[in-house]
């Protein structure tokens, strides 16, 4: 006798968001922009590093600080990009990220 139908109240019941479809829309975006702009930093410090450790010759990293991230919008950016990202039709989401 399988064991699994005694275990089905552990499962989650599947829940429906009560955020509207362009909420979401918006949020995703405004991820997935913050996480473009993480990774683009991480490769401009990864290029000063590698030239530093060229024109030097030793790699001093170690001592320095973890540097503070740099990618934060100001305000009124984040709110013209809010905006925009508004006004994309849940259906083109994918594709836009995808761009």
């Amino acid at each position: 006798m399988p064991l699994t139908p005694w275990f089905r109240w552990h499962e989650a019941l599947p829940r429906l968001s009560s955020r509207s479809p362009a909420e979401m829309v918006l949020e995703t975006l405004m991820m997935e922009l913050a996480g473009q702009m993480r990774a683009v930093e991480l490769q401009q410090r990864q290029r000063n590093h590698a030239a530093r450790k060229v024109h030097t010759g030793a790699d001093y990293s170690w001592l320095a600080s973890a540097p503070r991230p740099s990618y934060d919008l100001s305000p009124g950016e984040r709110l013209q990009l809010e905006d925009v990202c508004a006004q994309i039709h849940p259906s083109y989401c994918g594709p836009a990220i995808l761009r």
